[in-house]
């Protein structure tokens, strides 16, 4: 499994300069939109890189070419898990520290324990979708991934879009306050939401690690 996580590993350095340029690109739309966008956006950059080295498996029958060296089928899909999560969280990891590096610069004031809870919740989410896509992407193929993808990052833009425009109406028209203190999470503790988002990203990724390593055991290559 080493021998797949250096390969994943060095598929990835040589699209440095596209990384590179994405980062960039964060780093500047940083400063004119709301700080949790660079977290979202370097964390679904990363979500992409990780997915786009199953495409370069399939070009000229790759998948043929690994299984004739000394792993066996199962052991792939758990290798581009591992890489993968590693990845998204190395992502995620640079997001946060550009993300405090922007409020810093820009001495906006923010509470510390919001962000950090709706960072945390943001790459549980990525691992939720990972947990998702990784499957279908080992069960297909790079093309039809993308098209899920855009429907799933499309489902969640509209329902947000949708949520804030008739949050919107109803403030306007009938006075209603949303997201008023006191609210139920304040009665939870940040730790017990961190573990529960993460318990159930735990859950996800098992069960699409399972079925994936099925599917792999199942190929004739």
């Amino acid at each position: 499994m080493k021998g797949l996580l250096i390969k994943d590993f060095k598929i990835l350095l040589n699209q440095k300069r596209f990384l590179l340029m994405f980062i960039c690109l964060a780093v500047i739309l940083s400063f004119s939109m709301d700080s949790t966008f660079v977290v979202s956006y370097i964390s679904m950059i990363g979500l992409i890189m990780m997915l786009s080295t199953i495409a370069y498996d399939y070009n000229d029958d790759g998948f043929s070419f690994l299984m004739t060296l000394p792993i066996k089928p199962g052991d792939y899909a758990v290798a581009k898990y591992v890489f993968s999560i590693m990845g998204v969280t190395l992502f995620w990891l640079i997001s946060l520290v550009i993300q405090f590096a922007v409020l810093a610069i820009q001495k906006e004031s923010y509470v510390l324990s919001d962000t950090v809870l709706l960072d945390v919740s943001m790459l549980a989410l990525f691992l939720v979708i990972l947990s998702v896509l990784l499957p279908i992407d080992i069960r297909f193929s790079p093309e039809k991934v993308r098209v899920v993808m855009f429907i799933i990052f499309g489902i969640i833009m509209a329902g947000v879009l949708a949520g804030k425009a008739v949050m919107g109406i109803l403030s306007d028209k009938f006075g209603m306050v949303f997201f008023s203190r006191p609210n139920p999470f304040e009665t939870v503790s940040p730790a017990v939401l961190i573990i529960g988002l993460f318990a159930i990203a735990i859950i996800f990724l098992s069960i699409s690690m399972m079925y994936s390593i099925r599917v792999m055991q199942k190929r004739e290559f």
